[in-house]
């Protein structure tokens, strides 16, 4: 088991270690600066919309005063005061999670075929690409796992409020999103559709040992920023390498 793990932090380091390379040549990083210029018109509406006061205007929106005159009793007002607090926190963050992870995947759908090729000719020329399928087959394939997406946002959404638990438990359904929708845009430009369900039925275990990483980067602030590229850049070198051999 431990020579397996060790095996597969290898190869992860391996397929960053190309990326790396690839990310900082004149192109890539130039197609770096489109998901930066996005992510800023984002957060500077966000901020503008979302800024200064608003969680303490949404806060005494949402406030019930109960008017306890008994002073045994005001524990009940701030216990209330705390929940609405801590509900009104997590659905901000669960927003800011949501919106910042939507913003990148499609980011990625549009870059992706641009990266492919790129890594492509500089590494695997004599590669063929033989993705084929459809725009209007890839916008319904993705329909379906949005919606699924959604629906498990919605069963987890109980624990989303539990202390602690609620600020992990979110970050399954968004991993999973993260994971499908990057496999797809990379592998559906390299291979036929046969050929990736049996790639990835075959090497889950080192396509998860990519994109794991990959997530995890995202999430960092101000390399999140970055993380589109660089993360289609490692797919890119795992699922040509998964086709050469």
């Amino acid at each position: 088991m431990s020579s397996n793990i060790q095996e597969q932090f290898t190869q992860t380091k391996h397929y960053f270690a190309l990326a790396k390379k690839d990310f900082f040549t004149p192109y890539l990083l130039s197609l770096t600066f489109l998901p930066l210029f996005f992510a800023f018109i984002f957060w500077s509406v966000i901020l503008y919309i979302f800024g200064g006061d608003w969680y303490a205007m949404l806060y005494q929106y949402l406030r019930l005063d109960l008017n306890l005159s008994i002073a045994w009793l005001t524990w009940i007002q701030s216990g209330l005061d705390y929940i609405i607090k801590m509900t009104l926190f997590v659905f901000l963050a669960f927003c800011f999670l949501i919106f910042s992870l939507l913003l990148t995947l499609m980011i990625c759908s549009f870059l992706a075929p641009f990266v492919v090729n790129f890594v492509r000719n500089k590494h695997y020329p004599s590669h063929s690409l033989d993705g084929n399928t459809s725009m209007i087959v890839s916008l319904f394939s993705l329909f379906g796992i949005y919606l699924l997406y959604f629906l498990f946002l919605i069963l987890l959404l109980p624990l989303y409020f539990v202390p602690f638990i609620g600020s992990f438990v979110i970050l399954l359904p968004n991993y999973w999103l993260f994971s499908k929708t990057l496999v797809a845009d990379v592998g559906e430009g390299i291979f036929e559709k046969k050929q990736l369900k049996q790639i990835k039925r075959e090497q889950k275990s080192k396509i998860r040992g990519i994109t794991l990483p990959l997530y995890g980067l995202s999430l960092i602030p101000i390399l999140g920023f970055f993380a589109p590229v660089f993360a289609l850049t490692t797919l890119a070198h795992l699922f040509f390498d998964l086709k050469n051999n």
